[in-house]
């Protein structure tokens, strides 16, 4: 009996556990969206995460490298490390995603679900399944010792060998409703406030495509590193 009543607690508490790992407890001040961005590059940091640069219309994001995804595939680019997904990308970010797509739009960015570009939710039908739209946008990378600023695609695995084309979806009401963290997807995605347009929602999900950082050219776990997101217009 006792055995039984040992394996019924430790279910629940695992069940638990569980639950807990799905969620998020992290809440946003939508009111003090500018508390996360710092008055200057030197400034960046865990506590500052996003600068806007505005005289050069450039959002710069802080972040450290995760040695996880330089070896095994996700969907995730960067992520916000108070979201539910904040440890299951590439890069791990410490500002949240709503004062990331504040910055996008503070230096002219417009996205897909405000523009209502092609449908409501700012997605295109193709044959081969549905592609966020938005406003191109270039993202590149640095960080010290790097000795350049690294295209995107300098630093990222596509199975498919598909270039990563970033658009600005946007999905500001979903990133506060679902708070995964994401700022930046390896497919078109509902939620990330950017996202790539090479692939159709749920492309890594259904196999079809893996995607991770390249470990010959990123440096090692906990590295900080900064991105660049500049529009392509």
């Amino acid at each position: 009996m006792k055995s039984t009543k040992y394996f019924v607690f430790a279910a629940f508490v695992l069940l638990l556990l569980a639950a807990a790992g799905c969620s998020s407890t992290t809440e946003i001040d939508e009111d003090n969206l500018d508390e996360a961005y710092a008055t200057s590059e030197e400034e960046l940091g865990e506590d500052k995460g996003i600068y806007i640069d505005e005289e050069n219309n450039t959002v710069k994001v802080y972040a450290t490298v995760n040695g996880k995804y330089l070896v095994e595939p996700t969907r995730h680019g960067l992520n916000w490390i108070g979201g539910k997904y904040g440890d299951q990308a590439v890069f791990k970010g410490y500002a949240n995603p709503l004062s990331f797509y504040e910055a996008l739009e503070t230096i002219g960015g417009e996205p897909a679900t405000a523009k209502g570009e092609n449908s409501e939710d700012g997605f295109k039908e193709t044959d081969e399944g549905k592609v966020i739209q938005g406003d191109p946008v270039d993202v590149s990378i640095t960080w010290e010792g790097a000795g350049k600023d690294y295209d995107i695609n300098e630093v990222m695995v596509d199975s498919t060998g598909k270039e990563i084309a970033y658009r600005y979806g946007g999905n500001y009401d979903n990133a506060k409703e679902m708070m995964t963290g994401c700022f930046m997807c390896f497919d078109s995605c509902p939620v990330g406030i950017t996202s790539n347009a090479s692939h159709p929602v749920d492309t890594f999900e259904d196999g079809e495509a893996e995607f991770h950082g390249d470990a010959d050219v990123l440096p090692e776990d906990g590295t900080p590193v900064v991105l660049s997101y500049t529009f392509a217009k």
